[in-house]
């Protein structure tokens, strides 16, 4: 008999024994859970972090469903960490957070890829969820920046759609998020093009 197994029977013994052990085990478990999802959150946004996403990404690939991929890339970090300080900067990643916070919901994941990348999925959807997650995100935004605080923030954004592979999507997201990004560059909706 090993070690183990001889634990067992003796706490079997006692019922009191194993329903104390059992809930010292759900408590524990629960911490950990807790302390994981902190762990996993970028703290400056409260988005789950790269991290997250890869594990995310990991679980979905082998998916027969279609899925929403949304790209973000909010313009002009550099323009207000260099010119305005990273404070400025972290302002402005956090009212973009703050518009994606709006949207998220049970089929609606958003996580903080990098600097000022941010990748959303729209699970078990039809292709004009997407559609009306982007306009109420949008609509947000416009909201937030109504706001008099010094930040204007402006974000570039790609959609795909599809039962393709998570890669494929991405990269015809991110594809549409850079014909975005121009044209917001040449019509001057972006910070750095007003001043």
């Amino acid at each position: 008999m090993t070690g183990t197994e001889e634990f067992l029977n003796e706490i079997s013994m006692n019922s009191k024994d194993t329903l104390l052990l059992i809930r010292e085990l759900a408590s524990f478990v629960a911490f950990y859970e807790r302390l994981l999802d902190k762990l996993e959150l970028d703290t400056l946004t409260g988005l789950p972090g790269s991290n997250k996403y890869l594990d995310f990404r990991a679980g979905i690939e082998k998916r027969e469903a279609p899925i929403g991929v949304i790209v973000f890339d909010v313009n002009d970090l550099k323009y207000y960490n260099d010119a305005m300080g990273h404070q400025s900067g972290d302002r402005l990643l956090q009212k973009a957070a703050e518009s994606f916070h709006f949207i998220l919901g049970p089929n609606v994941h958003i996580f903080r890829t990098g600097g000022d990348e941010f990748v959303g999925i729209i699970m078990n959807c039809a292709e004009s969820d997407i559609d009306s997650t982007v306009a109420k995100w949008q609509a947000k935004l416009a909201e937030l920046n109504t706001v008099n605080d010094g930040i204007r923030c402006t974000i570039a954004w790609g959609t795909a759609f599809g039962p393709e592979k998570l890669s494929d999507l991405l990269a015809l997201a991110d594809e549409r998020m850079y014909v975005e990004k121009r044209r917001m560059k040449e019509s001057g909706l972006r910070l750095g093009e007003m001043h």
